[in-house]
């Protein structure tokens, strides 16, 4: 989106203004700024506001999702937000596999984002990775065992978690109870 066309898209217009303008710094107006701000992120002018709150120098307010306090951090510390990038979208989790995951010798290496849309679904690269080569929903978070940066195929759930951890104190018992017949 254009920043000098921005206005008339904004998701906050058809929300209470006084939101947007907490009062103090009392819980119940960082509850109202935290509201605002979450009207912020759905919106498609987020970016614009924001670029256009940090230029015009606003004091007050919550603008593309930053608050008084983080647009003041952002000019103490000549930061500009980044442009957010589109997350991609694929039909299956298999297309989606298919074209951001590359092998590497041992390794299975992710080329994309840290987010891909499956449908309607967001997925992270271990949750695509996972039910792309297993064909099975994951038992809670999915984790990397692998120490290269971006490898989806060396992952584990918590079931293969709670085994390995039931190994290995199946072993450690096994091993202090030979330690004390000898």
């Amino acid at each position: 989106m254009n920043s000098r066309n921005w206005r008339g898209s904004e998701a906050c217009r058809t929300e209470d203004p006084e939101l947007f303008f907490p009062k103090g710094t009392d819980a119940a107006s960082m509850d109202g700024a935290d509201a605002a701000v979450r009207i912020c992120r759905r919106c498609p002018a987020m970016e614009a506001c924001a670029e256009w709150a940090i230029d015009t120098r606003q004091d007050h307010g919550v603008w593309g999702g930053l608050t008084e306090q983080d647009r003041a951090a952002l000019r103490r510390h000549g930061r500009i937000p980044q442009k957010r990038t589109p997350i991609q979208a694929f039909a299956s989790i298999q297309d989606a596999y298919g074209a951001l995951a590359q092998k590497d010798g041992r390794h299975v290496i992710w080329t994309g984002g840290n987010e891909v849309r499956i449908g309607s679904v967001r997925m992270t690269p271990n949750q695509v990775a996972w039910r792309a080569r297993r064909r099975t929903p994951p038992v809670g978070r999915v984790f990397t065992d692998c120490d290269r940066d971006g490898c989806v195929r060396h992952l584990n759930d918590q079931a293969m978690r709670q085994a390995r951890d039931a190994a290995r104190t199946t072993t450690a018992e096994r091993s202090a109870a030979q330690r004390r017949t000898a």
